[in-house]
């Protein structure tokens, strides 16, 4: 079974790119807009809150700095986290359909024969069912 593992996350097809994408901005678009409005409210209370501008000074940029940080270290791994599930995903769905296209292909060109075989764990698995038994027919 090991043997017939697919070896690339990646195979550049248009629909893996273009579900790659949609699956990393849902992902990254709404935690990046949280954030920012987090940030926002949080700084923008705390500015309020004092009145003395050195007060401001002296208590919110240490804050900020830390949270900087914070934020310097956090969104790199986040993003990098996103990045491998998205990729994991989008070869979940593109790999079984490049799949099927090239084994509809072969078929088409004659140069195999017989029933479409997918990976256990690969979606499309009834769509596979299906084509096959049209081959049959």
């Amino acid at each position: 079974m090991e043997s017939n593992k697919r070896r690339r996350k990646y195979m550049g097809t248009p629909f893996q790119n273009k579900l790659l994408f949609l699956v990393f901005a849902s992902a990254v678009i709404p935690a990046a807009i949280v954030t920012l409005c987090l940030y926002y409210l949080i700084f923008n209370t705390l500015a309020w809150q004092m009145v003395i501008p050195e007060s401001i000074a002296y208590n919110l940029i240490p804050v900020l700095q830390k949270v900087n940080l914070i934020l310097a270290i956090a969104v790199p791994i986040s993003l990098l986290i996103i990045w491998f599930i998205a990729l994991e995903l989008s070869h979940r769905v593109a790999g079984p359909l490049y799949r099927l296209e090239k084994e509809l292909d072969e078929r088409i060109n004659k140069t195999k024969h017989g029933e479409i075989r997918l990976r256990e764990k690969d979606e499309f698995k009834s769509l596979a069912g299906k084509i096959n038994k049209l081959i049959v027919k």
